[in-house]
């Protein structure tokens, strides 16, 4: 593994083996913002952020805040029509509606937001691809802290990267219908 960075006069640049705490905010192509602030910890260069956010971040300083527009195939993606599902009515609260968000867990133990499309009498709509899909989308992130990753936090990082590639190489996104949880996100 490579070294991290060596610290300049403002400190530690980000870079392989860099421990990194940041701020991001998401605006969709409207320019709206998506996200309320999100303060994210990681040890750079594992594959836990967007490549090309990644990219921009390689060689910044702790302070520095920078923009990252991304594009539908480097973002979230198109809209795949095979991601909206019908779930039987009986598995949700009856104050269920069209618009209503909830988190459910997939076959592979991984938490999706699905959005509930329509409520018919037999079946809830839900559509499950992410509410930034085919969109071109905006990152803005403020690099709060660099710093050499410590051991520990390598290895963590390292079995995430791990857990997370097992769980890309699932054949489907399947929602378990038991896993709903009955509150909306």
């Amino acid at each position: 593994m490579n070294s991290p960075r060596k610290p300049s006069p403002e400190g530690y640049q980000v870079g392989p083996e860099t421990f990194v705490t940041l701020q991001c905010q998401v605006f969709d192509a409207e320019g709206e913002l998506a996200s309320e602030p999100e303060t994210l910890a990681t040890v750079f260069g594992l594959g836990q952020l967007l490549p090309k956010v990644e990219k921009e971040l390689e060689g910044h300083f702790e302070g520095e805040t920078i923009e990252v527009v991304l594009r539908t195939e480097d973002a979230y993606g198109k809209r795949d029509p095979q991601a909206v599902l019908e779930v039987d009515r009986s598995e949700f609260p009856d104050a269920v509606a069209a618009g209503d968000r909830f988190e459910v867990e997939n076959e592979q133990g991984g938490l999706l937001v699905v959005h509930v499309l329509e409520v018919l009498e037999q079946v809830v709509v839900l559509d499950t691809n992410h509410p930034l899909a085919d969109q071109e989308v905006k990152f803005q992130v403020k690099i709060q802290e660099v710093r050499p990753a410590s051991e520990d936090e390598m290895e963590a990082a390292v079995a995430l990267m791990e857990e997370d590639s097992d769980y890309l190489k699932a054949d489907t996104p399947n929602v378990s219908v038991n896993s709903l949880m009955n509150r909306p996100a």
